[in-house]
């Protein structure tokens, strides 16, 4: 904060312009940092700004509703906290029929409306409610009529799976969520629907965004994987999004509702069964799919690391001294990814998979580590190699002792 931030900006102090208006610095999803890193980011920054220390900046920070978020900003300044389940309904139902009715020019005032309503003063439902509306330009009245009745129909009659009964009413946005994911994969028998849940579940467990060729390969080497996994993209547009080659998500709460059992596992009609509907599983096991994807970067590396991969004439020179040196070309996208993050997932693997992953660990270490360190020095990331290592190392030990209690 101080050397990045403070030290910087006060520095300049004495060449701006004494007319500037105020800076605006927008901090936006603080709750999706990890390991509460946002929380401790904010502390120091609120305490930063009552130290008068960034005077000519003004901030804007949001975050989902998170109590230990909102207690640490009442320490501050209650007065400059808004809560937008607080903000009085009608003032967010104007705003939303607003925002209808600029993207939804097609549908008249009373369409609106029942969209609105079943909104029930979610942004996030209103917004994603329109893509999966408009999946496409040049959609008549009629066809968005036709999505919205899927919509605004019998699906508000949901309930979640509960096998104790008693649970909560559904929230509107995950009976949108569950309307999508039917549409998607509900004509597809079981193991073709399996097959494409695992692509979606790739994009959501991945360290870092990645292109539908990536997560295709980190399941399969197959050609037609890649295929399948644009067309979960494609299929799923109105929650997923391509940016730059790679798969994002436009909200946090999709993956919260796929990772969550009790929101993604519900009643849905499936080709093999009878007319009525059966219980379908769409949520993610997320500890068994990273210890898939553990098991896939093992495989990728010990197929694609060798000795000397990127050909350097000689050891004796620095990779910045070898003309004409090509790394992206040698060490493709998804064996980056492979070396970079195997720790990563294994780290969050579930524990019954331990043997089996140790044993992968083993002959990792035997045949091609050095491989792998080599890798990571052309990519410029070889000082994660120590750490990778070690904390594998750490893993290995805590589990060898859960099992022996």
């Amino acid at each position: 904060m101080q050397d990045l931030f403070v030290g910087p900006w006060q520095k300049s102090a004495g060449a701006r312009p004494h007319d500037l208006p105020p800076y605006l610095i927008v901090i936006d999803a603080l709750d999706e940092v990890d390991d509460r890193g946002g929380l401790a980011f904010l502390q120091a920054l609120l305490t930063t700004i009552q130290k008068s220390h960034l005077q000519g900046l003004k901030f804007f920070v949001t975050s989902r509703e998170d109590d230990k978020v909102a207690s640490l900003c009442d320490q501050f300044s209650s007065d400059v906290v808004c809560r937008l389940h607080k903000v009085a309904e009608e003032d967010v139902s104007a705003d939303i029929l607003r925002y209808l009715d600029a993207e939804l020019p097609l549908l008249d005032k009373s369409e609106h409306a029942e969209l609105a309503q079943q909104a029930g003063g979610l942004f996030i439902y209103a917004a994603t409610a329109v893509r999966y509306m408009t999946p496409q330009d040049g959609l008549t009245r009629e066809e968005q009529l036709t999505l919205m009745g899927s919509l605004v129909g019998d699906s508000h009659g949901l309930k979640p799976w509960d096998p104790n009964e008693g649970s909560e009413p559904l929230l509107q946005v995950d009976i949108l969520y569950r309307q999508i994911l039917s549409e998607a994969f509900g004509k597809l028998k079981n193991e073709l629907r399996l097959a494409r849940l695992k692509i979606l579940y790739t994009f959501l467990c991945t360290e870092e965004r990645v292109s539908t060729s990536v997560a295709a390969e980190l399941l399969s080497d197959s050609s037609d994987m890649v295929e399948r996994a644009k067309q979960v993209v494609s299929d799923l547009h109105a929650v997923l999004y391509i940016n730059s080659g790679k798969v994002f998500w436009y909200h946090a709460s999709f993956p919260d509702f796929i990772f969550t059992q009790a929101r993604s596992k519900f009643p849905m009609t499936i080709p093999q069964s009878s007319t009525s509907p059966q219980i379908v599983d769409m949520s993610c096991d997320s500890a068994s799919h990273h210890a898939l994807l553990t098991y896939s970067c093992f495989r990728i590396m010990m197929s694609g690391l060798h000795f000397n991969i990127c050909n350097l004439p000689s050891s004796f020179l620095f990779d910045s001294e070898v003309h004409n040196l090509q790394v992206e070309e040698k060490i493709c996208d998804i064996l980056k990814y492979a070396c970079q993050y195997w720790a990563k997932h294994m780290l969050q693997a579930t524990s019954s998979d331990h043997k089996a992953l140790q044993a992968h660990v083993v002959d990792f270490l035997h045949s091609c580590v050095l491989f792998w360190i080599e890798a990571m020095n052309l990519l410029q990331v070889s000082s994660q190699c120590s750490h990778m290592l070690q904390e594998v190392c750490n893993y290995i030990v805590k589990v060898r002792k859960l099992y022996l209690q």
